[in-house]
């Protein structure tokens, strides 16, 4: 049984710690190049999808508070391919996080000590070196000490506040006395209308800086009142780092010059890409902020990895717990921490350097696989509502049918703008992640052990998976064909929801099976 030792200031911290990694450093820069000055509404959008798919994982998590809750319930609720499918995701995308944020140390460090990023962003040998050592301390400090993790993370977190929020005022303030304006004149707010608005949320970055928010969700097994701490951390975390991100496109915009955007937005050039709030800084002449930046491109990437290790550990503990890989990954520490589950993450994560060079390159494979991750909270949700109705729930939603469609919804078209030529691969990530079951459970048959698959409470899934990519190859997002019209698209992806939501109720476990599966945990861990 995990102890319950997180409060609900600690929870909420560590999801705004995940949140606030990499992405305040480039997003603005990559949303202002797909939107232009209406980056500012697309951060908006993304803010208030998030928070709704939020409140479901909300209810969700104080319902049944367990480790590596997004990698367990759906076994309660659909069985073990649909589990497995959504597991394998999960875990593809926390393990690839912490490369993601080390990469983004790598980069930054650069600017200091040449030599660490070749030409194309990727790693060097002693970048290479560089990324192994942080990684291998990221990973022992996980597997040594949470409590000193969670302290040192409450500190980093404050520091992760207030440098990016007086980063962003003092560019505000510097580009308001100088007379600047939000964007130069002979600019338009929408240079690509609501077409570009809605891709900067899924491939500028934006979904990507978000992603954070379910770190809560992640550790729910050792948080103190998780019917309390859980929503806020949940919520809280997305609110105000909402704020955050929009104070930083804002004080992005106002600094811009006419001359970065001589070809339009989306050629926006700085003397600097790769870094591009120091080259904001740079070509205005505010040197003396250099150091709060670099000192934060540091520290808070480095606090998002650690928090990423943790999640990533504890998808294949809970991965384990349903029977899906080795038991040998449930080992816990004296500490409580799933070790064997930290060290395979460490070495799979230094797999990730070689062939995604480059912050960038990482981020646009990754934001089209965070989005997925979130459809099954609200499956889940409907499900449960049904298979459990009198099970506790401290925190309740209203009207949560509705709720969990529109939820639904928005996480299916956060997939679709990611486009065809993200999804298409995100396809085949799904057939390695089923061939990679169908072989552990032919292991275990020829040792006399087996395990119910749960085929035909993987119907909706299967219907989901073929249709988005379906539509995707039909959309205009991404090198589709553009048979399907933008416009018509919204409402066709509205009624594919509708009915993924009633194939989902219709096919999903009986209820009992369902009441047994949390019996058990409540005898276990809760």
């Amino acid at each position: 049984m995990h102890k319950r030792s997180i409060s609900t200031t600690a929870l909420l911290f560590m999801s705004v710690s995940a949140i606030i990694g990499s992405g305040w450093l480039f997003s603005s820069f990559y949303a202002s190049t797909l939107a232009g000055p209406a980056a500012i509404l697309s951060w908006i959008l993304a803010g208030i999808a998030v928070i709704i798919i939020a409140f479901v994982f909300g209810e969700l998590c104080s319902m049944l508070p367990i480790t590596g809750s997004s990698t367990r319930i759906p076994h309660f609720t659909h069985g073990t391919v649909v589990s497995f499918i959504f597991s394998w995701i999960i875990w593809l995308s926390y393990a690839a996080m912490a490369p993601v944020e080390t990469q983004a140390i790598v980069q930054y460090l650069d600017f200091y000590f040449p030599h660490l990023v070749n030409a194309n962003n990727s790693l060097s040998s002693y970048g290479y070196i560089f990324a192994s050592t942080s990684m291998l301390i990221f990973s022992v400090i996980n597997i040594y000490s949470l409590r000193w993790l969670i302290k040192s993370n409450n500190f980093l977190t404050i520091l992760k506040i207030c440098i990016p929020t007086g980063i962003a005022i003092t560019l505000i303030a510097f580009a308001l006395h100088h007379g600047h304006k939000l964007y130069p004149e002979h600019s338009t707010f929408a240079p690509l209308g609501l077409s570009g608005i809605l891709t900067a949320i899924s491939s500028g970055g934006i979904i990507f800086a978000f992603n954070g928010f379910k770190q809560a969700a992640e550790m729910a097994g050792e948080a103190k009142k998780p019917h309390i701490a859980l929503p806020i951390a949940l919520i809280g975390s997305v609110a105000l780092c909402l704020i955050i991100f929009l104070l930083l496109q804002i004080a992005f915009l106002y600094s811009v010059n006419s001359s970065n955007i001589v070809n339009g937005w989306a050629n926006l050039t700085l003397p600097a890409n790769t870094s591009p709030l120091a080259a904001i800084m740079a070509q205005n002449n505010i040197h003396w902020l250099f150091p709060f930046l670099y000192s934060c491109a540091i520290l808070a990437p480095a606090a998002a990895a650690l928090m990423y290790v943790s999640s990533s550990s504890r998808s294949l503990y809970g991965m384990s717990k349903n029977g899906y890989i080795p038991r040998f990954f449930q080992k816990l520490n004296t500490e409580g921490n799933p070790s064997i589950a930290i060290t395979a993450n460490f070495l799979i994560g230094m797999l990730m350097f070689a062939p995604l060079p480059g912050w960038d390159k990482m981020v646009s494979f990754l934001s089209s696989i965070l989005a997925v991750t979130y459809t099954m909270g609200p499956i889940a949700l409907l499900s449960l509502r049904r298979q459990v109705p009198n099970q506790p729930r401290y925190f309740r939603l209203p009207f949560s049918s509705l709720w969990s469609v529109v939820a639904l919804y928005i996480c299916t078209l956060l997939i679709y703008w990611c486009g065809w030529n993200i999804i298409y691969k995100l396809s085949l990530a799904l057939c390695i992640g089923l061939i990679t079951l169908l072989i552990y459970q032919v292991r275990l048959k020829l040792r006399g052990e087996e395990i119910k698959l749960n085929w035909q409470a993987s119907i909706w899934m299967w219907v989901y998976f073929l249709g988005l990519t379906l539509l995707s190859y039909l959309g205009k997002f991404g090198d589709g064909i553009g048979v399907l019209p933008f416009g018509w698209d919204f409402l066709v992806i509205a009624v594919f929801s509708v009915l993924v939501a009633f194939l989902a109720i219709k096919f999903k476990l009986p209820a009992h099976e369902t009441k047994a599966h949390i019996l058990e945990i409540m005898n276990c861990e809760l």
